[in-house]
């Protein structure tokens, strides 16, 4: 604002024309005579003592429109309200502090500067028609526009504008209140989110909602009402409650909302009512439950009843009791003795069978109860009482209800006065580990059948001894046979051929007129002969190597992978340790036997480029293992279970002397082959 004028040099401004005036006046009065002299003196103090009064009013109305003034600078300035004056292009003239404060400038800078720029763009239209309206109509003018976004966010303002009339019929300028409304406007705009969402909860929801007045006139009806009672809210609004309630239980209902609204301890309270009956508009009836609140509004009760449809969920419970008659029918049919615990264990359920049990128990015989005891409670007492299996069955009952096992079952046994019987106790959670289900069931016959299979078992036992026996005494005999074989086959079959070979070597020797022929064809028979003489001795030899009756198991095998190995020309390593010097012949002969399998399956089946032997005594007893470096094989496959005659002979071999055969391998890992028999045969 521009500075205040100075006082002081307003009023010394008239005095420096008189000043210049007053020696042409002084040579005046000089000239005058005494008495003229005198009156002129008198008019002059005169004159100057009304001036000094004036001078004096001057002073004070000057002191007051100073006062005046800065009161109006001080309103001006720190009014709550900003405020404007514009020119008629709409620059600002002058601007408060407030005003300036609203506009975030400050009010020097916004001096000739417009106003619209401050607007936000979406009520510039709305601004700009404002400033038309002031300067074209010259009236008061107001309207609310958005300050555009600063560090505060949006700001809502008032505009309050007027026309300043200089001139009769011209507008030069004029002057705008702003007034900050933001607070106003979020309180609003909050309002009426709410109210949407209100609207949005209310339009949504699955249960009916209805407002009535004192008079009990709808005032709101929802859209889940409008499906409950089969009629559009506009036919109802301003209608009685009535036309929804059955003619018979209108006036039970008056009576309960006229006690609701006196009895109500707070406008907020809600009360759950009874299962009421509603009434479409097509007539029919259905049953709803139902829960009613009120509240004051500009001093009238307004009533709000939720409705929920039961319709469903009556159906529902009365196949739920179905349900619970067919379980019940189930449960009684079961011919074990069944029972329901809670998550307390306390029982809820038990069926005939259990009840009958309960009534006909031997004292001390069961861990039985009915409905309503706990069972946990009764499983203590029976051990406090000395009941062996009480311990086991609570532990198992505790552990299912706790959800740490998913079931448990046990078996015992009680002394009942005819004979011992046994029960087998079986938990099972319930689903949504709401409890457990208890079955006791007699498995007596059971258990004596289990028994009377025991005795069976163990006379197939003994059985299977003596066929084991008969199967030893089989592969003895079978050996001797083969020794038998192995010396005929020796003694006669070789010695005849071997004199065959001699006498047609005789014979190609003797001279014949066209020899050549002939001696071709004696070599070539002879050739035959030898071959078949050798095939005889080596079958003479698988049958039973005569070594091992001379010279003893370790050179037999010795002997014996040196014929392998120049047989199949394969790598084979032999080491012997602690053998002892006598070893028995069955023995001797078993263990080779499994020698020779096991090297011809490596040969055979596992492609080995390595194989090692070894024969290890001890003072217990004396084993072989042949080990190689082969594809090996998965002893876990279906393949592998399916055993050949050769590995079943081995297995059987050890058995029969009380040892035992243990094969290792891994697929692309080689194979090993252990025997081992013990040398006391005793028990053999």
């Amino acid at each position: 604002m521009a500075k205040k004028p100075d006082g002081s040099k307003k009023l010394a401004e008239p005095r420096r024309p008189a000043g210049a005036k007053l020696p042409a006046s002084a040579r005046k009065v000089a000239a005058l005579p005494g008495q003229a002299l005198q009156q002129v003196v008198h008019k002059s103090q005169v004159q100057q003592l009304v001036l000094e009064l004036q001078n004096e009013e001057l002073r004070r109305v000057q002191a007051e429109l100073e006062a005046a003034r800065d009161r109006y600078v001080g309103l001006y300035d720190f009014s709550p309200a900003g405020h404007l004056t514009l020119d008629s292009q709409g620059l600002i003239e002058e601007a408060n502090l407030r005003a300036g404060a609203l506009l975030g400038l400050d009010r020097d800078q916004l001096v000739l500067q417009p106003l619209a720029p401050f607007i936000a763009a979406e009520d510039e239209d709305l601004f700009q028609r404002h400033c038309r309206a002031v300067v074209q109509t010259g009236l008061r003018q107001s309207c609310e526009v958005r300050l555009r976004e600063g560090a505060g966010g949006v700001r809502w303002v008032h505009l309050e504008s007027l026309a300043v009339h200089e001139q009769p019929g011209r507008i030069t300028r004029w002057r705008t209140a702003l007034l900050d409304i933001s607070d106003r406007k979020l309180a609003e705009l909050e309002l009426e989110t709410q109210r949407g969402q209100l609207e949005a909860i209310i339009g949504s929801a699955m249960d009916a909602i209805i407002t009535v007045d004192e008079q009990e006139r709808v005032v709101l009806f929802n859209r889940a009402a409008e499906l409950m009672f089969l009629c559009p809210a506009a036919d109802v609004l301003g209608q009685s409650l009535d036309r929804f309630i059955p003619e018979r239980f209108r006036a039970a209902h008056h009576r309960g909302m006229a006690s609701f609204a006196k009895t109500a301890p707070s406008p907020s309270s809600i009360e759950r009512l009874r299962e009421l009956r509603g009434l479409r508009a097509n007539g029919e009836e259905f049953p709803s439950e139902a829960s009613i609140s009120h509240v004051r509004v500009e001093g009238k009760q307004l009533f709000t009843v939720v409705l929920r449809d039961i319709t469903e969920s009556k159906v529902a419970e009365e196949a739920l009791q179905a349900r619970d008659a067919f379980t019940r029918t189930v449960l009684n049919s079961l011919p074990a003795q069944v029972c329901v615990l809670d998550t307390g264990g306390v029982i809820l359920k038990t069926n005939d069978a259990w009840t009958e049990l309960v009534r006909q128990r031997v004292e001390g015989a069961f861990t039985l109860g009915a409905v309503g005891d706990n069972y946990l409670e009764l499983c203590r007492q029976a051990i406090a009482g000395g009941a062996s299996t009480g311990q086991g069955i609570l532990n198992g009952v505790a552990s299912v209800l706790v959800g740490h096992h998913v079931g448990f079952s046990t078996e015992y046994s009680a002394p009942l006065p005819e004979e011992e019987g046994w029960y087998m106790v079986r938990v099972t959670p319930l689903k949504g580990a709401q409890g457990v289900v208890i079955s006791h069931m007699d498995i007596s016959e059971r258990v004596r059948m289990a028994r009377a299979l025991e005795q069976h078992l163990l006379l197939l036992g003994e059985q299977r001894r003596e066929l084991e026996s008969l199967t030893g005494k089989l592969i003895q005999a079978q050996e001797q046979e083969r020794k038998r074989i192995a010396r005929e086959l020796h003694d006669d079959f070789n010695q005849r051929l071997a004199a065959l070979s001699v006498e047609l070597e005789t014979l190609e020797r003797s001279p014949i007129v066209t020899a050549e022929p002939v001696g071709r064809q004696l070599a070539a028979i002879r050739e035959q002969v030898g071959r078949l003489s050798d095939d005889l001795h080596n079958m003479a030899y698988r049958l039973h190597p005569s070594l091992l009756e001379h010279v003893g198991l370790e050179v037999a095998m010795r002997d014996h992978i040196a014929e392998f190995r120049k047989r199949t020309r394969l790598p084979v390593t032999f080491l012997a340790r602690a053998v002892p010097e006598t070893i028995a012949p069955d023995v001797a002969t078993n263990l080779f036997r499994v020698t020779q399998e096991s090297l011809q399956n490596a040969a055979k089946h596992a492609q080995a480029t390595e194989i090692t032997v070894r024969l290890v005594g001890s003072p217990k007893g004396i084993g072989v293992s042949v080990c190689d470096n082969g594809r090996g094989f998965d002893l876990e496959s279906k393949q592998a279970r399916v055993k050949g005659l050769g590995l079943v002979s081995m297995q059987e071999r050890a058995r029969v002397l009380n040892g035992f055969l243990r094969i290792y391998s891994v697929p692309q890992g080689g194979t090993k082959v252990c025997v081992w028999i013990p040398l006391s045969q005793e028990g053999a």
